[in-house]
């Protein structure tokens, strides 16, 4: 639709002057706001379809940070205005998670043309039969045909055919970079291919569960530059193309709260974008800009050029994942379009302005390759859940990093993946995988896992019930607090072991192929269900014998297994939303539609939590219902064991957790039941009768490998 920003238009009766910012009917005038008649053209010239909340945003905000909420108060407004001339008719349609359509068709009084004047002479050449209009628009169109072929066959040859391959794909050493005993993470090699910035960590004096965070820079002779340093931490680096600049995230705490999530709670933490401009190799730092603070969530920042960053976040809890870019130099943020069919972006990265997306489509990571103008070159469809994405430096594709699945992948602008294999260490995490500017070697992050399992009894005193220097984790309590299972890596296998009147026996027979995350009991002791990735299984303590009861695209929780009828109570992820679930046989159903936090099973009932919500739900497995119990319980809390007369609680979050509370159903209070002087601990299991069965939260020693 052509319409010049000053035209008037009609809708229905009601006349619209944009320039004017007015509502005329009849002799009834309705005047705007600026932003509200903006936001009511644009609705009319897109009248066909239905627009975005971040559409609108970009389009007429202009580039400042705004939220949904900006949107929705001129819509309100320009509600408001119409219902004083029109009545009840309805001008603009909402439609949920997708954005506003007017419902009114504009008609636009004496739009300017934009057809030529038919009275311009054409140009012919000479002897030659006048050229008509439509014989204009078929010259125009095959040229325009021939340009498309043109510049496909460009795009075509040089961005998926031509491939260049110097990078090295194949390794065979793994040299240790960093051997301090400490916390060393986040190699960023620098485009020189002699310095490599990372990010060093150490438990914080005055506070356990804090850590305070440094940004170092190494030179080649091994010596190290400290840039920066936090309270809080710095979680991610990138050059600038040329190599003067550095940017770091730099995530705080809110003022009272942890600077970890509670528990079941999105991320939504307060991020500090910081640029320091560098000398290297006098090793002086030139100027250092602190951006505002981002209220959301940060999952990647890279540089689409040397005076522009590109990032992929949400604004709030609620809002989507969009890409950014933020000009340092008019410092105006602008929202991107989205690619289509990738509408989830988890990570960006930029070589020479070559773009590529990582989105997540149906629990799997999804690579769209974009030119320098933008435009798709290609598209790769991976087999893992998530992943952190580089460019390979020869501009040939990326490296992709999936450390659910342990996969590390070359992934090709023409479609070829490649794997590029891992020490399988199964006590050991392996992360942030970047390829030297040259791209003969590939630097990661590679944390060792080590812990015991601690009893932490009623009477305050802590028992430690593994002695090793092995990685033991996930312990459970039987229903009677008398036998505990947990998951210990051990010869570089993940098994099962039993703690039973003191005695410490082996109980799966074959290693498990992934980590472990929860145990769980049968009420007689008899059985065990376990998750390992998105697979779940079942282990007969009694025969011995272990089973896989079901593997899934997504991630499984147990709740509760019931051996009389092989049913099992659950919780499925879908990305970050959690559900319940009853498994038996092959039937599957879902029991639950909303976000899901803390759940735990009581005779068959599954009490829990909605996440943000504070009260308490409870699912009847005789009727099959929901019902809400008269419970005021905080929000995002960790239940840990149920009786007929309360429930069993705790709330902050992993590492930073408060008192064990119980809340009596019949007076409707809370006390604490169990005190926790130090919360800096990971709690996986609790029994009113014999206590808490934890893990300390101690800093584990991480360096920075190189493979060549």
């Amino acid at each position: 639709m052509n319409a010049h920003q000053e035209t008037r238009f009609k809708l229905g009766e009601v006349t619209v002057s944009p320039s004017h910012n007015t509502l005329l009917a009849d002799d009834k005038c309705q005047k705007l706001q600026p932003k509200v008649m903006a936001v009511l053209h644009y609705l009319a010239l897109n009248q066909h379809r239905v627009i975005s909340n971040e559409e609108l945003i970009e389009h007429l905000w202009e580039g400042r940070v705004v939220t949904h909420g900006s949107v929705q108060k001129s819509i309100n407004a320009l509600r408001s205005a119409w219902s004083e001339l029109a009545g009840d008719q309805e001008l603009i349609a909402h439609y949920s998670k997708r954005g506003y359509q007017l419902k009114i068709e504009p008609q636009f009084l004496n739009p300017i043309s934009t057809e030529p004047s038919t009275n311009e002479p054409s140009a012919q050449t000479p002897g030659s039969p006048p050229l008509n209009r439509s014989s204009w628009k078929a010259v125009a169109g095959s040229l325009l045909v021939l340009v498309l072929i043109v510049v496909g066959y460009w795009e075509f040859n040089w961005n998926n055919l031509y491939l260049p391959s110097n990078h090295q794909a194949e390794f065979h050493d793994m040299l240790g970079y960093t051997n301090e005993t400490g916390h060393e993470r986040n190699a960023t090699p620098h485009p020189d291919n002699q310095h490599l910035a990372y990010i060093r960590e150490k438990l914080a004096l005055n506070v356990t569960d804090e850590s305070d965070s440094d940004i170092m820079i190494r030179n080649p002779d091994g010596k190290d530059w400290r840039i920066a340093g936090s309270n809080g931490a710095w979680f991610t680096l990138a050059w600038s193309p040329a190599g003067n600049s550095l940017v770091a995230i730099e995530a705080k705490r809110r003022a009272g709260s942890s600077l970890g999530s509670r528990f079941y709670e999105p991320p939504n933490y307060l991020y500090s974008f910081h640029i320091f401009t560098l000398d290297i190799a006098h090793q002086q730092l030139l100027e250092k800009q602190q951006l505002s603070q981002w209220q959301g969530r940060i999952f990647s920042v890279t540089w689409w050029d040397e005076f522009t960053l590109e990032i992929v976040a949400k604004q709030g809890p609620n809002a989507g994942n969009r890409r950014y870019r933020y000009s340092i130099k008019d410092q105006q943020l602008k929202l991107l379009d989205e690619i289509e069919n990738a509408a989830n972006p988890i990570a960006s990265a930029i070589l020479k302005q070559k773009t590529a997306i990582a989105s997540v489509v149906k629990n799997r990571v999804q690579i769209d390759f974009l030119n320098t103008q933008q435009k798709p070159i290609s598209r790769s469809q991976l087999n893992v859940a998530g992943g952190d994405i580089s460019w390979i430096p020869d501009g040939s594709g990326v490296l992709v990093y999936a450390e659910e699945e342990r996969k590390l992948l070359a992934v090709y602008l023409n479609g070829k993946q490649v794997a590029i294999p891992l020490v399988d260490s199964k006590d050991k995490t392996f992360s942030h995988p970047h390829y030297k500017a040259d791209g003969q070697g590939i630097f990661y992050t590679e944390e060792k896992r080590r812990s015991n399992i601690l009893l932490n009894g009623l009477d305050g005193n802590k028992t430690l019930l593994t002695e090793n220097t092995d990685f033991n984790y996930a312990a459970s309590f039987s229903a009677d607090g008398g036998k505990i299972a947990y998951a210990s890596v051990r010869n570089n296998q993940i098994n099962l072991w039993l703690i039973d009147a003191g005695q410490e026996h082996q109980l799966t027979r074959q290693p498990v192929p992934q980590k472990v995350d929860t145990i769980i009991w049968s009420s007689d002791a008899a059985h065990i269900v376990f998750n390992a990735g998105n697979q779940l299984h079942h282990h007969n303590i009694l025969t011995g014998e272990t089973s896989l009861i079901l593997e899934d695209s997504d991630k499984i929780e147990p709740l509760a297994y019931f051996p009389a009828n092989n049913q099992t109570l659950l919780i499925k992820h879908n990305g970050e939303v959690r559900n319940l679930w009853r498994i038996q046989g092959t039937q599957q159903k879902q029991l639950t539609f909303g976000a899901v936090g803390s759940a735990i099973e009581f005779e068959g009932d599954v009490y829990f939590q909605y996440v943000s919500e504070d009260g308490l739900w409870v699912w009847r497995h005789q009727s099959d219902k929901l019902e809400q119990i008269n419970a005021s319980i905080d929000e995002y809390s960790k239940l840990l064991d149920i009786d007929s007369t309360g429930i069993y609680y705790m709330n902050g979050g992993a590492c930073n957790e408060s008192d064990i509370y119980y809340w009596n159903y019949a007076d409707a209070k809370k006390s604490v039941f169990l005190p926790q002087p130090n919360g800096a601990v990971l709690t996986s299991s609790f029994n009113p009768n014999k206590g808490l069965l934890q893990t300390e939260c101690n800093l584990p020693e991480a360096n920075i490998v190189l493979m060549k």
